[in-house]
């Protein structure tokens, strides 16, 4: 130590840089904000990877909504095929003619009607389905902007760090 005073002078700017490497406090200073950058980092990057989960799951939940509304559907066919088998067993069990008339008329109604609710189902379905689906593109976006943000957060601080150590005159 007493050969660096000797060779560079105590009022020199290398000598000042060097005692503020040597200071234990800078040190700690330095490793503490390089510690706090990658913190910063890994937290952007976290948060990214936790939103791309969340929407991979609103993916699948988009997925099963749109399988659900299609049973819906389906069942709601099923029991228009049901409800109608036992009309026209009904009608025939009593004489009537299906094939023409009022009956015709009923059943042609109730077919339509059927038809109406099964699309309404589905459009429900895919009006669910694409819900879930626009919100995880928000979700990834957010993950997205989170990383960013860390990115720009750590050099910011790694920028307010060197004003820092450039207005005390280290560099």
């Amino acid at each position: 130590m007493i050969r660096l005073l000797k060779q560079f002078g105590r009022k020199s700017r290398a000598f000042m840089v060097l005692m503020f490497f040597l200071d234990p406090f800078s040190i700690a200073f330095v490793v503490l904000s390089a510690a706090s950058l990658a913190m910063t980092v890994v937290g952007g990057i976290q948060q990214q990877k936790i939103a791309a989960a969340n929407a991979r799951r609103l993916r699948q939940q988009a997925e099963r909504e749109q399988q659900a509304a299609n049973r819906r559907a389906q069942i709601e066919a099923r029991r228009r095929r049901r409800e109608r088998s036992r009309a026209t067993t009904a009608f025939a069990a009593s004489g009537v003619l299906v094939e023409e008339g009022s009956p015709l008329i009923v059943e042609a109604e109730d077919d339509y009607m059927s038809e109406i609710n099964q699309a309404t189902i589905r459009a429900q379905g895919a009006d669910l389905a694409h819900r879930s689906r626009s919100q995880g593109i928000i979700e990834n976006a957010r993950g997205r902007a989170a990383f960013a943000n860390s990115i720009g957060s750590a050099v910011g601080q790694g920028a307010s760090l060197l004003g820092t150590g450039r207005s005390a005159g280290f560099f």
